[in-house]
Formats: C-alpha cells, sequence, structure tokens
C-alpha cells in the first residue's frame, strides 16, 4: 500500500486468493504469456515475423496472431512447429 491506497498489484494479489478469480484469471494468462513467450524468443534469435513466419510456412499476418496476447487458440501442434522452429523444446505439464 503507497500513501494509504492500495496498489493495483496489492488489489491483484488479494483478488488472486480466491480460487474462482484464480482460476479465471490462469485462464486468461496462460495464452498472453504463451504469446508473449514466442515473440521474445523471436527476437532473442535475431528473427523477424517474416523470417519466422515463413521458416513455419505460414503468412507474417499468421505469426503476428500468435504474438497476439489476446489471441486464445494454440493447437500443441502448432506450438511444436513454433518451438522448433525456434530451436526451443516445447514442455506441457499438468499439475
Amino acid at each position: 500500500m503507497k500513501n494509504g491506497r492500495r496498489t493495483l498489484k496489492d488489489r491483484l494479489k488479494e483478488d488472486l486468493r480466491d480460487p474462482e478469480i484464480r482460476k479465471a484469471f490462469d485462464e486468461e494468462d496462460l495464452p498472453a504469456r504463451l504469446a508473449i513467450r514466442i515473440a521474445r524468443l523471436r527476437e532473442s534469435r535475431g528473427l523477424t515475423q517474416v523470417k519466422l513466419a515463413r521458416k513455419l510456412g505460414v503468412s507474417q499476418q499468421a505469426l503476428s496472431q500468435l504474438e497476439n496476447p489476446e489471441f486464445a487458440r494454440f493447437t500443441l501442434r502448432t506450438l511444436q512447429r513454433v518451438a522448433d522452429a525456434l530451436n526451443s523444446k516445447l514442455i506441457v505439464e499438468l499439475r
């Protein structure tokens, strides 16, 4: 709390203690984290969207969708293809 006011971070911490809110947050958060991770890996490999799209055999627009945090239609096959194109390893866990 700063200056007697709750920050967004404080509010989020408090809200995420509720199991229903946590579940909803996790369901929305995962696609966004995946999209951001794809973009960061691509950039760290020195690839543009166009170059990675060519490696995947898709359009730049299709790759742009994968890097859009609001896109939530990943398939394991697509994620594996992206991982392969980025010389990365796809790890899927159930806990």
